[in-house]
């Protein structure tokens, strides 16, 4: 490690993992969280002590990068706060967990991005390797943090990969990179749709010739974001389906956009020559992934899914779309992203029933919906609450779907802990 002192802000998942390995490459790490030590796991406070890290809680100060040579950053810090200004200023150079990893592995990279289906397909490439025989970790945006990967035994790497993931990489990158969609999003951080598009960008701005890229030809956003690359072009369309080794409908996943997740995966398997064969039997087994239009029970005809990873309205159409002639009681609402809700609503005023709206976006949510002169709404205080309004409000034959449309920050720590709740509060009233 040729940096001695390192900075790593933030003490979540992925600046917890930077810290303990910058620890034992020998550096000198400090952790600085705006969070103060009652908000604090302190056995994760204990464990990092006993490596020897020092830690600042409860707020950056200047002594944050007094010494720093580095700065590691965890994706939900926002680079334009002050004290990462001052840092910049002074030419410390500031990076990602992932760029971090990425400058420690060896192993074949493939890293997967767009604003929807990054999980899905991550997953998905991960198991049809696996599958083929293949020795592959799967990380990144999807849990597991790509710094905490000992690659050594491994044949080749899979990673989901944020906007926020690649907004602060340098030398960043992949074998393949895969980009599925571009919608608005994340407009919170990036502010434009032009910004957010660059950062995604950054996942194959350092490929050259000998690299692929994976992209979605029937996305004209994306179509146009890649024009630039020096990679080789692999486009993927669901209107010319190719290396599926099956038909669309034996796909046990559900949804038109599955088939889109499905051959973006398949081409990245192909490429790692995974034979067609075990590419479609893993497409016919598998069931998708936790959170995303995830089937939960069934009581008197009336279905509940749990699409709690929808956390912008892109993704809740997809959700919507996927039930195309049922009656669908929607829940929405959450830490509103304020991304446009227009095509969103055009489609709720066709195909959805009745709307139920919670969290700190539902003010914002009512007004759009009234103002487009659907009036089907009915406000919960909570999830529980929400659950008991879909109850009364379905009949045999109906989905009640939880796609909120939002992030979870205002109810919840993330949107798997919203959608585990969605599951138990059924398990319980069901």
């Amino acid at each position: 490690m040729r940096y001695k002192y390192v900075s790593v802000f933030g003490l979540a998942k992925s600046g917890i993992a930077a810290a303990k390995r910058l620890a034992k490459l020998g550096a000198r790490v400090l952790v600085t969280e705006i969070k103060p030590a009652e908000q604090v796991d302190p056995s994760i406070v204990k464990e990092l002590q006993d490596m020897g890290v020092d830690l600042e809680l409860g707020g950056h100060s200047p002594a944050a990068i007094e010494k720093a040579e580095l700065i590691v950053v965890s994706p939900d810090v926002h680079l334009d706060i002050p004290i990462l200004e001052q840092a910049k200023q002074k030419g410390i150079p500031i990076i990602s967990e992932i760029e971090l990893a990425y400058q420690l592995l060896k192993k074949p990279l493939i890293a997967v991005t767009g604003t929807n289906g990054k999980t899905t397909v991550t997953t998905l490439i991960g198991e049809m390797l696996k599958a083929g025989g293949k020795k592959v970790a799967v990380a990144g945006n999807i849990g597991t943090p790509l710094i905490s990967v000992d690659d050594s035994s491994l044949d080749y790497l899979v990673a989901e990969i944020s906007s926020y993931q690649l907004e602060t990489t340098v030398d960043f990158r992949p074998w393949i990179s895969v980009i599925l969609n571009i919608q608005p999003d994340h407009l919170e951080r990036h502010k434009t749709m032009a910004e957010y598009i660059k950062q995604k960008q950054r996942i194959f701005k350092n490929q050259t010739s000998s690299d692929y890229l994976i992209y979605n030809q029937d996305d004209p956003q994306v179509v146009k974001m890649v024009k630039g690359a020096k990679s080789k072009l692999i486009g993927f369309s669901k209107k010319k389906a190719k290396l599926l080794g099956l038909a669309p409908s034996k796909i046990k996943i559900p949804g038109e956009h599955n088939l889109e997740n499905s051959l973006a995966a398949a081409n990245a398997a192909d490429l790692c020559s995974i034979n067609k064969e075990t590419i479609a039997q893993t497409l016919r087994a598998f069931p998708g992934v936790e959170h995303r239009i995830e089937f939960v029970a069934e009581k008197n005809g009336v279905s509940f899914y749990n699409d709690s990873k929808a956390t912008n309205p892109a993704s809740t159409i997809v959700a919507i779309k996927t039930f195309f002639g049922q009656g669908i009681i929607l829940i929405l609402g959450g830490k509103d992203k304020g991304v446009s809700l227009v095509e969103m609503i055009k489609l709720i005023k066709k195909k959805v029933k009745n709307v139920i709206l919670l969290g700190e976006a539902a003010q914002r949510f009512e007004q759009e919906l009234r103002k487009a002169g659907y009036n089907n709404i009915h406000l919960a205080k909570s999830l529980e609450d929400a659950v008991t309004l879909s109850l009364s409000l379905a009949k045999k034959g109906d989905i009640v779907l939880l796609s909120p449309a939002c992030a979870s920050f205002d109810m919840f720590k993330n949107f798997e802990e919203r959608g585990k709740r969605f599951k138990e509060i059924c398990a319980s009233k069901l």
